[in-house]
């Protein structure tokens, strides 16, 4: 096949430089993958990762119109150590004459895919010129031990084979640091659940001692169904981030076992002793395999102090049963904490599995409320259209612990509007949304009030006064008033919202006193809010039904949901007596005045 055009003239029109030496011009690889080779010179010092000349190969990808360039080392002459900044540098993969270890040549902010932000010319032969020059930049950075410095954000080193379909959950806060010092808390096992519904995705939901005494349970949503003392794991800790020079990870269990004694965890010991625990402990075999779960402390940055605590995984722990037999071996205990040792020690591949932490200032990186709103806890009055939007908004930015007061249930009439589904019908809405809503974060704690308000059961009650906020989404004069005869006890932050006619407005009121102040609320919003459409009055759900329905469509109310949530989240952090009402403009923006 000929070279393409647009690579031929390319390669053709590279300047001369006396740091790069061509050595094979274009190669065709199939599937529209092209690459030459070319050697790099150091202009820095020799290191004993870090030659002075090295052998790379350029990679082009896509079409004329779109192609993708990337640089990787040459499996002749091309480094073999993984440098920050760098994916793992394992073997060439089968039928390809590069490693696996691209480096990093493009700055971070180059993930948002917007022109310009990564430097790189738009011009293909600009562009090869530009990747090479970088990659000159990289080996001279990598030389110098330069790639990452003090300050930096710290980067975990790439890891060979990583399930990237499937997620591990974890959750470490910094007040969770020190959960481990003791000196007993080495080692131990693991219980990993299931989040329902998804696929490959799991949280580690409980660490036990070597005794399969729980010793840390994690606070998952109550939607994450845990076994109770179910061992999924072996979990060990580490004093800190363990890796080959310059910056390499674990690729076998051999290496992993040596990065251990680096740090004197004699991690074969542990698997034995944790082998053997689980054959006398378990009366039926697993034919799975486990996880091992290393943790250790970890910085945000390079050289700062460690900020939390971090997890990774490997998915291929497979420990001896009691019904392994090996030819050449006795059936004995002993020969079998000995398979587990050589376990440790062999040139098995390890297969890690992606782990994230899920901890509730992680999961919210990409938009959270301030720590005063998400610490307060909420009472929703009402589960239809406005109280189910206004509750799923504050548990997505961070609200989690939330109670959801309603005795009604669902009809398939309501889902024109309600975030519910058809699986839903004839089932009470509180708990059909806190289900969804305890589904929509791993931390979140959202339970169901399937009753009345305001109850007349003592138990009941006493439930409703353990709310710092409690925000009414009834609009329901009748509830205003019991809101304020109810025997709260003690201050508290009252918001109350209500549509006005076919959604065309919302008001919300606002008060933190002992009780909710409802002859001022009704006031104001019958002063404000436009009066219905006599003549719409009278329409009905269907033929032959006397039920009367509110106008307003799925928008409208995602709208005031929005502008709700806002409201609630002012309420709180400038607690005070404020009414106002919001009104949607013909071309769809909102106006605010003070009612």
């Amino acid at each position: 096949m000929s070279i393409p055009a647009d690579l031929a003239a390319a390669i053709g029109s590279l300047p001369e430089d006396p740091r790069f030496e061509l050595v094979e011009g274009w190669i065709d690889h199939g599937q529209g993958i092209w690459s030459f080779r070319f050697r790099a010179r150091l202009s820095a010092a020799a290191t004993a990762h870090m030659p002075e000349w090295s052998g790379w190969r350029l990679i082009a990808t896509g079409t004329r119109v779109n192609r993708d360039f990337d640089v990787y080392p040459d499996a002749d002459g091309g480094i073999v150590a993984t440098f920050p900044h760098q994916n793992f540098n394992g073997d060439p993969p089968e039928g390809r004459p590069w490693r696996t270890g691209k480096p990093c040549l493009e700055r971070p902010a180059a993930v948002f895919r917007r022109e310009g932000w990564t430097g790189e010319p738009s011009d293909l032969q600009a562009r090869l010129e530009w990747r090479i020059g970088r990659l000159m930049d990289w080996i001279d950075a990598a030389a110098e031990n330069r790639l990452i410095a003090e300050g930096d954000p710290l980067e975990l080193p790439m890891y060979p084979k990583v399930d990237t379909a499937s997620v591990l959950g974890f959750h470490e806060t910094i007040e969770d640091l020190n959960w481990w010092v003791e000196p007993d808390k080495h080692w131990g096992f693991a219980t990993i659940a299931d989040i329902p519904g998804a696929r490959g995705t799991a949280v580690i939901a409980d660490f036990m001692d070597p005794q399969r005494r729980s010793i840390r349970r994690i606070p998952w949503s109550p939607a994450i169904p845990v076994r109770e003392k179910d061992i999924d794991a072996v979990w060990l800790i580490l004093p800190g981030l363990a890796v080959f020079e310059p910056w390499r990870a674990a690729a076998t269990w051999g290496e992993l076992t040596a990065l251990c004694d680096g740090v004197a965890i004699n991690l074969p010991a542990i698997l034995a002793d944790a082998g053997a625990r689980l054959r006398r402990m378990r009366h039926r075999e697993r034919a799975s395999p486990m996880m091992l779960l290393v943790g250790f402390p970890l910085e945000a940055e390079l050289g700062a102090d460690p900020e939390r605590f971090h997890w990774i995984a490997v998915k291929n722990l497979q420990l001896c049963t009691r019904d392994d037999v090996r030819r050449g071996y006795p059936g004995t205990p002993d020969a079998r904490r000995a398979w587990d040792r050589e376990m440790a020690t062999s040139n098995r591949s390890l297969e890690w599995q992606r782990t994230a932490n899920w901890a509730p200032d992680q999961l919210r990186k990409r938009g959270e409320a301030e720590d005063g709103v998400r610490r307060k806890s909420i009472l929703v009055l009402g589960c239809g259209t406005l109280g189910a939007a206004v509750a799923e908004n504050l548990l997505r930015m961070g609200i989690t612990r939330i109670g959801l007061l309603d005795h009604d249930t669902v009809h398939i009439g309501n889902l024109s509007r309600h975030l519910l589904t058809m699986s839903d019908a004839g089932r009470p809405k509180a708990e059909r949304l806190a289900a969804r809503l305890n589904l929509a974060a791993p931390d979140a704690n959202v339970s169901a009030m399937p009753f009345s308000f305001p109850s007349t059961k003592a138990a009941e009650v006493e439930r409703m006064k353990e709310w710092d906020v409690v925000v009414d989404c009834t609009a329901s004069d009748e509830v205003l008033r019991d809101m304020a005869t109810f025997p709260w006890d003690s201050e508290r932050i009252f918001v109350s919202m209500a549509m006005t006619w076919k959604a065309e407005g919302l008001f919300a009121y606002t008060a933190s006193e002992t009780g909710f102040p409802a002859i001022d609320a009704m006031e104001r919003y019958a002063a404000v809010s436009p009066p219905p459409e006599i003549e719409r009055l009278g329409e009905m759900e269907g033929i032959g039904c006397w039920h009367p329905v509110f106008p307003a469509t799925a928008d409208d109310v995602s709208l005031w949901g929005a502008i709700g949530s806002k409201f609630v989240r002012s309420a709180i952090l400038n607690p005070g007596k404020t009414a106002a009402l919001y009104r949607q403009r013909e071309d769809g923006s909102v106006e605010r005045q003070d009612a």
